[in-house]
């Protein structure tokens, strides 16, 4: 029987505070590049193909990969892994700084991925080691998840003024320092976590997981980005069999990936499907804030984020507001009050009035619905995690971040696709989109396309209402249920 051994005279908060740091700047990586993608298409000149690729490979293999990781994890030990990892995060982002050719860019952001995906897995199982105490653990929960959540929000700020005053190289080299700190630091706070599986890992399992999800994953992305339905469909439909392939495959093995029995525990399953439509709405709410601040109200990239501060303020508030409630009220009334956050805070979207109250409701919206999910967060990833069995946590937390990635993306595209086909029908129009529209230098045109944007817009915030009640019906029936 493995036993965990804590170093002597360290505090289990220093150890998460040298976990959320990599999360911290994992959840950057994901989100940053986009604002430093012109300029280095300026620089670098890709093929649309290799922009393409430059954009979404990194989120491609951490979502692709994450399963494997963490299986990995309970079976080499978390802390070597997270050590490995650092370095290899560290080696790839310096050496993406300085890229010549789009073709580096793509191979040092999937080395990234992959490195990142077996970082955030490994770090929430140690997590659960460190904080035995069901409480504890819970806020600790909410301390990481704060950092990575501040990491996504953040990520568009710190790349503008970074690429005030540097070439576009520098928003890599942030991951430098940090990493080389974990790859230090790790040995000495962080305690040995022996490997908790010696069973081998199956590799056939571990192919048919990154081919489905990669493939879901690229469907879901590339329906927003214009590509051919039929290839989309076409390649969902490759991943969908494949995934169940894979499901088969892990029913009859002895020694599965994935332990999916964990599912039938009571509250997983409920939890998983909460993370995933949450993460649904958040990940295909968040491009339209963008675009209506700057679009249609004609703010800089920077002002819009100052516009959106409040809501990351809202979010580390809540997150550890909302394990601090947990020790006064059950769990089950904190993730509801969480949820309740979320439905009155799309309903702004839903009902955006017109002119600069606009931007007022947009920021209220955030907010709210931030620090809901900030608020919810924690005792949804515990509930998934301390379910598990401590030998199986780091593929428990994959999974769980693995629904997660493909909430993300499945929202980008329903919620897009939903606000493109209101766009289409209040401007009479059979193609095209408002990233076209706005680049009009037809006034009246332009009015017009701002007009069926913000159209657009209120159907997604209606969706996302309407979600949001189901999701409190799925959450508040089973646990009636329960008690």
């Amino acid at each position: 029987m493995t036993t965990l051994t804590t170093p002597r005279r360290r505090s289990p908060r220093l150890a998460l505070v040298l976990l959320a740091l990599p999360s911290l700047l994992i959840a950057i990586d994901i989100s940053v590049l986009g604002v430093a993608l012109p300029r280095m298409a300026a620089d670098l000149r890709p093929s649309p193909t290799e922009l393409l690729w430059m954009n979404d490979i990194y989120g491609f293999m951490v979502g692709g990969t994450m399963i494997t990781m963490g299986a990995i994890g309970d079976r080499i030990g978390r802390r070597r892994l997270i050590v490995i990892c650092a370095t290899v995060f560290a080696i790839a982002s310096a050496v993406a700084a300085f890229s010549t050719a789009p073709w580096m860019i793509i191979a040092t952001r999937a080395v990234m991925g992959l490195a990142g995906a077996a970082i955030m897995p490994a770090s929430m199982a140690l997590i659960g080691q460190l904080f035995p105490d069901p409480k504890a653990r819970i806020s600790a929960m909410g301390a990481y998840m704060t950092c990575f959540l501040v990491g996504m929000a953040v990520a568009p700020l710190i790349g503008g003024v970074m690429l005030q005053y540097w070439w576009w190289g520098s928003v890599f080299l942030l991951g430098v320092p940090v990493m080389v700190l974990t790859l230090l630091a790790a040995p000495r706070l962080l305690p040995e976590s022996p490997a908790q599986l010696h069973t081998p890992l199956d590799l056939r399992s571990s192919a048919l997981c990154l081919a489905s999800i990669l493939s879901l994953v690229a469907a879901l992305k590339w329906a927003v980005n214009g590509t051919p339905v039929w290839e989309c469909v076409g390649l969902g439909v490759i991943g969908l069999v494949l995934g169940a392939v894979f499901v088969r495959r892990q029913h009859t093995l002895e020694h599965p990936l994935v332990d999916l029995s964990l599912l039938r525990q009571p509250g997983v399953s409920r939890a998983m499907w909460v993370l995933f439509l949450t993460a649904l709405l958040m990940g295909g709410t968040s491009i339209f804030a963008g675009f209506y601040l700057q679009s249609v109200h004609g703010l800089s990239p920077l002002a819009a984020a100052v516009w959106m501060i409040p809501s990351m303020i809202a979010m580390i508030i809540a997150s550890n507001l909302g394990p601090w409630l947990g020790r006064r009220f059950a769990p089950s009334r904190v993730v509801l009050g969480g949820l309740l956050l979320m439905i009155v805070g799309f309903i702004p979207f839903a009902l955006l009035p017109s002119g600069r109250i606009g931007l007022v409701a947009v920021a209220s919206g955030a907010v709210l619905t931030t620090a809901g999910i900030g608020g919810a967060l924690p005792f949804l990833m515990n509930d998934i995690i301390s379910h598990a069995p401590q030998e199986r946590a780091g593929s428990a937390a994959s999974l769980a971040q693995t629904a997660n990635e493909i909430g993300i993306a499945t929202g980008l595209v329903l919620l897009g696709s939903l606000a493109t086909v209101v766009y289409r029908a209040r401007l009479s129009v059979t193609g095209g989109s408002w990233v076209d529209g706005f680049e009009s230098t037809d006034q009246v045109v332009l009015a017009k396309v701002k007009d069926a944007f913000v159209d657009g817009y209120h159907a997604v915030g209606i969706a996302a209402v309407v979600t949001m009640l189901i999701i409190l019906v799925l959450y508040v029936v089973p646990s009636r249920r329960t008690a």
